[in-house]
């Protein structure tokens, strides 16, 4: 459940999002920020139904995971998964909560999502259940 503390994590993530260098011209990049106490994983389908994710690092169409960050690595965590090159077509993003990290207590994360595709960047903010994973946070079409 969203709180003013919940609410002001994901704006703390979606700042580090939005303080980033922006795709290079042409590139789709979506990007995951989590915080310290869970490790997450983003998914992305591309066109031709592949995912790109953390067993499936790079697709026949392009994309391409660039860091699985587990609970070893510093928060906030940023996972990207990229196209240099994209193919037309229907992208769907999504996000897994497998494991806790630190003490293990944590229930809910709190997550922020960004969709680049040339100079447009697109934020989303999220909650997410232990155990959960959500196959659509967000679309993108691209032409």
């Amino acid at each position: 459940m969203w709180s003013a503390d919940r609410i002001e994590e994901a704006e703390a993530l979606a700042a580090v999002l939005a303080e980033a260098p922006a795709a290079p011209e042409g590139t789709f990049r979506v990007r995951l920020a989590f915080g310290a106490e869970v490790d997450l994983d983003l998914f992305v389908s591309d066109p031709l139904e592949e995912s790109v994710y953390f067993a499936n690092d790079r697709a026949a169409s392009g994309g391409e995971l660039i860091g699985d960050r587990r609970c070893e690595h510093p928060a906030p965590r940023v996972e990207t998964i990229e196209w240099s090159a994209p193919p037309t077509g229907r992208y769907r993003i999504g996000v897994d909560f497998p494991r806790r990290c630190g003490d293990g207590t944590a229930r809910t994360a709190v997550f922020a999502l960004a969709v680049e595709h040339g100079a447009s960047r697109t934020l989303h903010r999220g909650l997410i259940d232990v155990g959960v994973f959500l196959p659509v946070v967000a679309r993108q079409d691209l032409r």
